[in-house]
């Protein structure tokens, strides 16, 4: 039987939080919306970040829609807009952009620690790769959640949503 641990649950990252972050990470003016009501990702889930506390226990998901992701890993490596435009069209994110949105994954971790809880990113997966059934069972209890859409200056504008829970598993 899995144990369940009731901590203080961080604040989710704000809008401003996530904006920062990706200001300085790409030094250009990122502009973050926090949405009033969930939003589905427009063009489907491409990508999948899980976070986890200092005992392993899964506390965060963060999943990007296929523009996102590849945005963010074009961005991140000053890929020529055209190339990440072209690999939206084309409907997946290329292995090499992919580990770019990876890293911009793994810096995010910073977003979720507090006093509270470090939490450091665990897995990422892109399609097609299957997501971990902690992954999977996590969506059915999320205690916060956060929808976003996210617009990077000359690369384009995309979804992410931020899952929490103060429940660790």
């Amino acid at each position: 039987m899995t144990e369940t641990v009731e901590v203080a649950p961080a604040p989710p990252p704000s809008a401003t939080d996530v904006r920062n972050l990706l200001n300085g990470l790409f030094d250009r003016p990122v502009t973050v919306h926090q949405e009033p009501a969930p939003i589905l990702p427009g063009r489907g889930v491409h990508v999948v970040g899980s976070y986890v506390d200092d005992q392993a226990a899964l506390r965060a998901v963060a999943f990007c829609d296929l523009t996102l992701g590849t945005v963010l890993g074009g961005a991140l490596a000053l890929v020529p807009p055209p190339r990440v435009a072209e690999a939206i069209a084309a409907g997946a994110i290329p292995p090499e952009l992919a580990d770019n949105t990876r890293e911009v994954l793994n810096i995010w971790a910073s977003m979720f620690n507090s006093s509270a809880a470090h939490l450091t990113l665990k897995d990422t997966w892109v399609v097609p790769e299957h997501v971990g059934d902690d992954v999977v069972g996590f969506l059915r209890e999320p205690s916060q959640r956060v929808d976003m859409t996210v617009d990077v200056p000359g690369y384009g504008s995309g979804v992410l949503v931020l899952l929490l829970s103060a429940s660790a598993r």
